[in-house]
């Protein structure tokens, strides 16, 4: 598939922790319970420093603190983690992934001082955004958001679109633009099933129901009706942009697609890929160069266009790809 040396980014998931209790996120069940599969863990600078030789990082085009569970201002090393890497290699890009809505004024400045664009998710004005990203302050996050920008930071704000916020999407991108974001985007989810989503509390109690918009209906609707078994041909993102995935406990993957250890035995998708696959290679075990030594990214490239492709391939990067997904409209 690739070599080492010619990975362009690593997708980092530096923490599994998380305050916000956003009902689509796989780390609690639809907003409620946290997962029984998922342990709270979290990279300190020394793990990272262990799992990414120096020679590597210097020569790193990009790194990506996103991931499957977490948020990383959870962690307790991000901003050193940050550090360390600018001084590693000055030229390389940084991107963090956020809700936002954690930390002081002072971490704020000081991440912008590192030159790290900040995605931060914010879905909708006061008035709705918390309907979705539970547990978060929205005068929390524009606070941060302008003193991170005030003090020289990178700013993108993502927006999921519902059928509760959808009015306010043209209002998002002019408040963005007024607090000094560089770009402004607006996603439609297509993680409905049934045409609604009912909200948890811890108890199993439904305390809300979030309902899709049109076009979530639509593309949803259409993706079920195209999606097939296999797909003949399978075009990678993750080979197309060089880039891997790292969890917080050091599983390696393609992409976060792949990362499947929190899911339990049940899903169809995991126990596909460990027929096909059957191994998590694992940082805490194996180097960097051990893993790309091995065959495991060969071997999924071979399955890419036989009809023994790994389903979770097909689903995101085969012909029909969104489905699960969420996609920019």
């Amino acid at each position: 598939m690739y070599k080492l040396s010619q990975i362009t980014n690593v997708h980092l998931e530096v923490t599994t922790k998380c305050q916000a209790r956003c009902p689509m996120c796989p780390r609690r069940i639809q907003g409620g319970p946290l997962s029984p599969f998922i342990d709270l863990i979290e990279i300190d600078l020394e793990t990272f420093k262990n799992w990414f030789p120096l020679d590597f990082l210097q020569k790193l085009p990009s790194v990506s603190f996103c991931g499957n569970l977490g948020d990383p201002i959870i962690a307790k090393d991000t901003l050193e983690i940050c550090q360390y890497l600018r001084e590693c290699n000055n030229n390389i890009y940084i991107q963090l992934h956020t809700n936002g809505s954690a930390r002081s004024l002072d971490w704020w400045a000081s991440l912008a001082k590192l030159d790290v664009v900040v995605v931060f998710g914010i879905d909708g004005l006061e008035d709705t955004h918390s309907r979705y990203r539970i547990n978060t302050s929205f005068a929390t996050i524009i606070e941060n958001a302008k003193h991170f920008i005030m003090h020289g930071g990178r700013a993108r704000w993502d927006m999921l679109v519902f059928d509760h916020n959808k009015h306010q999407v043209d209002e998002c991108r002019l408040f963005s633009e007024l607090l000094g974001f560089e770009k402004f985007f607006s996603k439609n989810t297509s993680r409905f099933k049934d045409g609604k989503f009912n909200v948890l509390d811890d108890t199993g109690k439904t305390i809300d129901i979030l309902y899709p918009t049109e076009k979530s209906i639509s593309h949803t609707n259409s993706v079920k009706e195209s999606i097939i078994e296999s797909v003949p041909s399978i075009t990678c993102k993750a080979k197309e942009m060089n880039s891997i995935y790292v969890s917080a406990n050091g599983n390696v993957a393609p992409c976060c697609w792949l990362d499947f250890e929190y899911i339990p035995p049940p899903s169809e998708y995991r126990i596909d890929y460990m027929d096909k696959i059957g191994s998590f290679p694992n940082l805490k075990s194996e180097s960097l160069e051990d893993i790309f030594n091995s065959s495991y990214f060969s071997d999924i490239e071979d399955l890419f266009n036989s009809n023994q492709c790994l389903k979770e391939c097909s689903k995101q990067c085969g012909k029909f790809d969104k489905l699960g997904a969420q996609f920019e409209s």
